[in-house]
């Protein structure tokens, strides 16, 4: 498996470590925000996009899917990416048949995994993570892109995927961007929506070719 910390400090801001790199101890408590992305993709192909009205809530007890839905965080979370990926030029759609591209996000309520390499799967043993078929009937996940990082309790993961295709089961799903938001938590384990609307402003400020203007 290779190395943690190299890897996350590509693309990423660390606002409270002044060193080269942290100490894993500390890691989580850091805010962070790290980003990656397919640099294969021409992100201008794109247009319109597609979030759903709910995010997922990811913890180590759940036998069944949870979200935040019409919650003041959940509000603010999806309502943050919306406006980055408008101010990025591209036009949200409420068909998601329409769209060109999908967002997920989810919420790291209480656990801690790893995930490693781009075709190993994201949530060891977790039966509830955003599952391929949301999106249509494709075959698949693929990230064009190798990460090893692990999330901590009051993360948010968002990830982009490419529904341009038409879906089949012989087609492979793309994730071309992703961001890993921690240490997003005030002291008493509610979300501080100050940290969160700061930290994904800063995951599309440091994602530049997202855009899709000429």
């Amino acid at each position: 498996m290779k190395k943690l910390i190299p890897l996350l400090f590509v693309g990423t801001l660390l606002v409270t470590a002044c060193e080269k790199y942290p100490d894993t101890d500390d890691l989580d408590n850091n805010y962070l925000v790290y980003t990656n992305y397919d640099d294969d993709t021409d992100f201008k192909e794109f247009t319109t996009f597609y979030v759903p009205d709910s995010v997922l809530i990811i913890d180590n007890s759940s036998n069944k899917p949870k979200y935040l839905y019409g919650t003041p965080a959940s509000d603010i979370i999806i309502a943050n990416y919306v406006s980055g990926m408008e101010k990025a030029g591209y036009v949200r759609t409420e068909n998601k048949d329409e769209a060109d591209l999908g967002l997920q996000i989810s919420y790291i309520e209480d656990t801690y995994r790893f995930r490693y390499s781009n075709n190993s799967p994201w949530w060891y043993n977790y039966p509830w993570y955003w599952n391929f078929t949301y999106w249509g009937n494709w075959g698949g996940w693929y990230w064009p892109y190798n990460i090893t990082y692990s999330y901590s309790t009051g993360s948010i993961l968002g990830e982009l995927v490419d529904l341009s295709d038409t879906p089949n089961t012989s087609k492979t799903l793309r994730v071309i961007w992703t961001n890993y938001i921690t240490g997003l938590l005030n002291g008493n384990g509610s979300l501080n929506t100050t940290y969160v609307q700061n930290s994904i402003e800063q995951a599309f400020a440091q994602s530049p070719y997202l855009s899709n203007k000429n």
